[in-house]
């Protein structure tokens, strides 16, 4: 596969910002992140990093698949991305905030629903995370 791309000269079809899916196959640093959505935020000649909740990947273009999302969704979803990095990185947190972070973390809406919404900022308000300040 690499000799053929290397051939082809296919460009990176992924640029900075983009939302992508994580697509695990025969990856085994991407065991257990099927389904992962992340934020691309370096775009190599045939590899993306992209960052999630809970890390950064550097993966070959065919792990990832692109959310076709308008610029304001791809907005809200790098906010979100932020957003749950933050929880994660607090060092002493409840096991339920993981639980959250997972199922956000694997749901590649660009919209939260009204209870997910308040799950989320009550879990900020508990660590003491204004969000809204750190734009």
């Amino acid at each position: 596969m690499d000799r053929i791309r290397e051939s082809t000269k296919v460009p990176n079809p992924y640029h900075i910002g983009e939302i992508c899916i994580l697509l695990p196959k025969d990856n085994p640093d991407l065991r257990g992140k099927a389904g992962y959505w992340g934020v691309v935020n370096h775009v190599g000649q045939y590899s993306c990093t992209v960052q999630t909740w809970d890390g950064y990947y550097t993966v070959k273009i065919e792990h990832l698949k692109l959310l076709e999302l308008l610029d304001e969704d791809c907005r809200f979803m790098q906010q979100l991305c932020l957003r749950l990095r933050r929880l994660h990185q607090v060092a002493t947190h409840d096991e339920a905030v993981d639980w959250l972070l997972q199922g956000l973390g694997n749901q590649a809406k660009p919209y939260l629903s009204s209870l997910q919404a308040k799950l989320l900022e009550a879990v900020e308000r508990e660590y003491k995370i204004d969000w809204k300040a750190q734009k």
